[in-house]
């Protein structure tokens, strides 16, 4: 009796993308690795090295009817919902500050010898500032092969939006943790994962 299938165990890192809010991404090429197109592709910008893997999370929470003749609920439905991805950027960079703190790309001035972040609080009724995010890692491993697939998570609308902390230590790296918290498109869907196979 087999007791599974030692190809659907899946390890490795994820490449990490930023870019513009919305359900439009690059679109995948032959068997060109989509990290490839994304490279290429000015909207997206790669992060660079994390630590910590990538983590996404899916929580619902449910509600419950009890009735008098039973001891326990007759019913549970879902009432709420949530989705949201997390990382630890390993490149302190302020590039990758700016997108942990939720700014926009205006508060990053630069020239060939200087970067300045500015540091803003936001105004009063402003809208927070949503991003796209791409990970893309291993897929399942290839029948017949020794590589892996490719497996892409697109998360349409992501928001910064928990306590995010930096600092200069001694005998540690300088670390940006960051989680998104995920919204649905006007489609009512958060993102997709696609695995493709055929990347060569």
């Amino acid at each position: 009796m087999a007791l599974g299938n030692k190809k659907n165990v899946i390890v490795g890192a994820a490449s990490i993308y930023i870019g513009p809010s919305g359900i439009d991404k690059p679109a995948t090429s032959g068997t060109t690795s989509y990290r490839t197109t994304l490279d290429a592709d000015a909207d997206w910008r790669n992060v660079g090295y994390t630590q910590d893997g990538f983590e996404v999370s899916n929580d619902p929470s449910w509600g419950e009817v009890e009735v008098d003749q039973l001891l326990d609920s007759v019913r549970i439905f879902k009432d709420g919902m949530s989705f949201s991805a997390s990382t630890t950027f390993a490149e302190a960079t302020l590039e990758n500050l700016l997108v942990a703190w939720g700014q926009a790309e205006s508060t990053l001035t630069s020239t060939a010898d200087e970067k300045e972040l500015e540091i803003t609080g936001g105004d009063l009724g402003e809208a927070p500032l949503e991003r796209g995010l791409i990970a893309i890692g291993n897929a399942t491993e290839v029948t017949g092969s020794n590589k892996y697939g490719e497996r892409t998570y697109h998360l349409y609308r992501v928001l910064s939006v928990e306590s995010t902390s930096t600092s200069v230590a001694r005998a540690d790296a300088s670390t940006i943790p960051v989680t998104f918290r995920a919204l649905p498109a006007d489609n009512g869907r958060y993102g997709v994962l696609r695995d493709r196979m055929n990347v060569a």
